[in-house]
């Protein structure tokens, strides 16, 4: 492996932790995205949501966390492939537990999400151009203090 190959590898990472370090900032993780960027957010194997863009990807995942109290986010295995056409393919798997105000007080959702990026190089920086986001198990229950 190059050294040039290392140093985009170690680029990807940053931009895949620093989406999980952002928690819920969806502004700031947005901008980790390029403009026209897809979104498809697949949960028991059923695509829920099919984000087009980046406006797009601020309202919809805004909406969705507009509720949320407190989150923490821990990526895990990761694989990255530099993809012959300049491109890059990350596969990784992230858990992520929210806190959210509920009617019957907080609850806690524990996601453990298996993520498929395609990244493309812009103004010298890597961004995701398309995401899989696959819910593989998710658990939502009253948060015990």
């Amino acid at each position: 492996m190059t050294l040039e190959q290392l140093e985009a590898k170690d680029a990807i990472r940053e931009v895949i932790d620093r989406f999980s370090n952002l928690e819920c900032d969806v502004a700031a993780q947005s901008a980790l995205f390029t403009t026209d960027a897809r979104v498809e957010v697949y949960t028991d194997g059923a695509r829920t949501m099919d984000i087009r863009g980046r406006d797009e990807l601020i309202q919809r995942f805004g909406a969705f966390t507009g509720g949320v109290k407190s989150s923490y986010h821990m990526n895990g295995q990761q694989v990255i492939t530099l993809n012959d056409d300049g491109t890059a393919t990350d596969e990784h798997y992230c858990r992520a537990v929210l806190v959210s105000s509920g009617e019957d007080g907080d609850r806690l959702s524990d996601n453990c999400i298996r993520y498929t990026d395609t990244l493309v190089q812009q103004e010298g920086a890597w961004l995701i151009a398309h995401r899989e986001q696959h819910f593989v198990l998710s658990e939502t229950r009253p948060r015990n203090t």
